[in-house]
């Protein structure tokens, strides 16, 4: 079983829907060299699930919206790589074709849906907008279109809700909107950016479900950005670990997670808790992601890891490959060759 779903990845990842390779992005201001996102490169096909996962300040976002091109400019400037989406290159498409695109084949669905939804408009309204921006049909039916999405998100009493504004809504019920939003033309390409962190854990639940059951309604690819390894393990078909705006792992989730090779991914994979009796104490990584102007020259994790050493001070690891689709960022991996800190 686990090698069919091996050799199906191998095949989706020959043939992705999107394709990011070597994306940098920097901020004016920031020191000379250091890029907020670092020579980031990964792909994701139709149908699949692609989480990027770290701590804040690792980069996360900024991938997103440079992706989705919402990046301001200035502070921010795209400074190297391209993403090609089925053929063509994001990065590089003039702005009105990357806005015919946005909310059509490329969606993306926010952190906090209360800043993301107009205030004035009704919910109804809003959906409305989005689908006469790209479809050309009439308002009457843009608007059965957008009540229907609200069927499809299970909003209750789905009538009521398009008359009403967001502040009438619940937090849970405002991201089902916003998914209705994303979803109304149908992408092929939801982004995701931490959906479910305003919300109670309840309530994260059933959005993360409601999303990953559309995704395979529809066969849409999906980039889902999060810090919560469960949902990673529930519904991720490949892995990408930021730190410090560079990937220091990815993989097949199967790989990640039997088989970490990264001490930041170990030290994430340690902090979470479990169900049962509990053995110990949770581990916790010392120190924080460090601002820009006091990036270390080598391995950015260097001042947090256990393993460290000179070398690692010094000079920046490479991105090597330990198994088929299987990266890590770090000097010692495979870690087993190391079991006790070099320190």
């Amino acid at each position: 079983m686990l090698d069919h779903t091996r050799r199906k990845s191998e095949s989706d990842a020959a043939h992705p829907l999107l394709k990011v390779e070597n994306l940098s992005v920097r901020f004016d201001g920031a020191p000379a060299g250091i890029n907020v996102v670092d020579d980031v490169s990964f792909a994701v096909a139709k149908g699949r699930t692609l989480c990027i996962v770290g701590e804040s300040g690792c980069g996360k976002s900024v991938t997103a919206l440079a992706l989705m091109g919402l990046l301001p400019t200035p502070p921010a400037r795209i400074v190297g790589g391209r993403a090609l989406f089925d053929g063509k290159d994001l990065l590089a498409l003039p702005d009105r074709e990357r806005a015919d695109m946005r909310g059509n084949q490329t969606a993306m669905i926010f952190q906090e849906p209360m800043t993301s939804l107009n205030p004035v408009f009704t919910v109804g309204d809003q959906i409305t907008e989005g689908i006469l921006r790209h479809r050309k049909i009439s308002k009457a039916a843009a608007s059965e279109r957008a009540l229907e999405m609200l069927r499809r998100v299970r909003i209750p009493a789905p009538e009521k809700r398009m008359r009403a504004f967001p502040h009438e809504l619940s937090g849970g019920m405002r991201q089902r909107v916003m998914i209705a939003m994303a979803l109304a033309n149908e992408p092929q390409l939801l982004i995701a950016d931490e959906p479910t962190t305003a919300l109670d854990v309840t309530i994260q639940a059933q959005i993360i479900a409601l999303i990953h059951q559309l995704q395979k309604e529809s066969g849409m690819a999906m980039i889902l950005i999060t810090h919560d390894l469960g949902v990673v393990a529930e519904v991720a078909d490949e892995v990408v670990v930021m730190y410090a705006g560079r990937v220091v792992e990815s993989g097949p989730v199967e790989d990640i997670f039997a088989d970490p090779q990264h001490p930041y991914t170990i030290g994430l994979m340690g902090s979470v808790p479990s169900l049962g009796r509990r053995q110990g104490r949770l581990t916790t990584i010392p120190g924080t992601v460090p601002p820009a102007e006091l990036m270390p020259r080598g391995c950015r994790f260097s001042p947090r890891c256990p393993f460290a050493d000179q070398r690692c001070v010094s000079d920046p690891p490479p991105l090597i490959e330990l198994s088929p689709g299987h990266r890590a960022r770090c000097w010692y991996a495979p870690l087993e060759l190391h079991r006790e800190p070099i320190r």
